[in-house]
């Protein structure tokens, strides 16, 4: 299982199921969300039974902490659109699936922003960050037929400009 918090659980978890094929599972919190109570939005794999959690507890928010302006501050998803690599990029969620052709195809349908790697001769790397939750998500495949990777290195120096 993998829990994150989220500014907008319900786009987490659709995109969850649109672009990697999860299933909508029933949580034990209340959706929509309740004033002073934790929300959340959950899904499964059911290959493997993996879950992966969304919540939204407004309560920890504070004067100096609003959980959409971190999200926004920490996305990447705008430097992903421009073809760069940002640096939050490197939190992420990392799924070994057997082929990534289904997710490049899943993402172009539905105009998503993606960058996709080589890490070795045999393996590569498609990126993607969930809109509105700055949320990223690596599959890891050594099939791909469907588009050639930008790099045929994870090296720093060819992830084009870093954002921060």
């Amino acid at each position: 299982k993998s829990t994150y918090m989220a500014s907008r659980p319900e786009i987490a978890a659709q995109f969850m199921v649109d672009i990697l094929g999860a299933t909508h599972i029933q949580s034990p919190y209340p959706w929509p969300p309740i004033e002073g109570c934790i929300a959340t939005k959950w899904v499964q794999f059911e290959a493997d039974g993996f879950h992966v959690h969304f919540v939204i507890a407004e309560e920890f928010e504070t004067p100096n902490f609003n959980i959409a302006e971190v999200d926004q501050a920490m996305s990447g998803f705008e430097a992903l659109e421009s073809g760069s690599f940002h640096a939050s990029m490197y939190n992420s969620l990392v799924l070994e699936v057997d082929s990534l052709d289904e997710y490049l195809l899943r993402l172009k349908a539905q105009s998503m922003p993606y960058m996709l790697m080589q890490t070795t001769s045999k393996q590569y790397v498609l990126f993607m960050i969930i809109p509105k939750n700055a949320i990223t998500v690596q599959l890891r495949s050594q099939h791909l037929s469907v588009e050639k990777p930008i790099s045929e290195s994870m090296c720093t120096e060819d992830f084009g400009q870093m954002a921060f």
